[in-house]
């Protein structure tokens, strides 16, 4: 059976989110979840809170965990992710109705997030869930404590196909030393090398 990433996310403290910014913050998240679902990824919203994602390409969940909150946080949110990775028993274009390991381990992992945790990762390969943890963890730790202007920064150096520090200063309307100044108190570059590893990881474990 083929390896699919779930992820599944819920917004934190949507209760608290003015009426009137609700319709921008949904926007915002189909946005984001398009970027990251490319051609061949299928995604939901459910209960104006809640998310789940759908990738047929597994490697990419790391870096698509990072971009949506990334992205959230540019704009004064954030959000719990949990992925799973497995098989999908029957992977539907409406994915509310798919079930398989995949979608299992994603929702057990959001239940069995702690509260200050943000992401998680969960797997039946023994040896990638190991390692993969941990690591995630100090990639939490990292964008947790980033504010909305260097995740602004960072979300343009993930997401665009030109990210030169001269290109992102250009999307922020700011100088490139400004630009530069903000992905390194990013940690762009730790985080870049946390996505490389992961998906070599990935390729290990799970193909290798």
């Amino acid at each position: 059976m083929a390896e699919y990433a779930v992820l599944t996310g819920d917004l934190i403290d949507s209760g608290k989110i003015p009426s009137e910014q609700y319709d921008n913050l949904l926007y915002q998240l189909n946005q984001l979840l398009t970027t990251v679902s490319t051609a061949q990824g299928r995604y939901n919203i459910f209960r104006g809170d809640a998310f789940q994602l759908l990738l047929p390409a597994p490697d990419r969940a790391i870096s698509g965990m990072l971009i949506i909150r990334l992205g959230l946080i540019s704009h004064g949110w954030d959000a719990r992710i949990s992925t799973g990775f497995g098989g999908v028993s029957n992977p539907r274009a409406d994915i509310k109705t798919a079930t398989g390991e995949a979608f299992t381990l994603s929702g057990k992992g959001l239940d069995n997030m702690t509260t200050q945790q943000r992401l998680s990762i969960n797997s039946s390969n023994q040896q990638y869930q190991f390692h993969m943890p941990l690591l995630l963890q100090f990639a939490d730790t990292l964008i947790s404590q980033i504010s909305k202007r260097q995740a602004c920064a960072l979300y343009e150096y993930f997401t665009l196909t030109d990210n030169s520090h001269q290109a992102i200063a250009r999307r922020l309307d700011s100088s490139r030393v400004n630009a530069t100044r903000l992905l390194n108190q990013g940690h762009y570059q730790l985080l870049q090398e946390f996505v490389l590893h992961s998906q070599q990881l990935f390729k290990r474990c799970f193909h290798g």
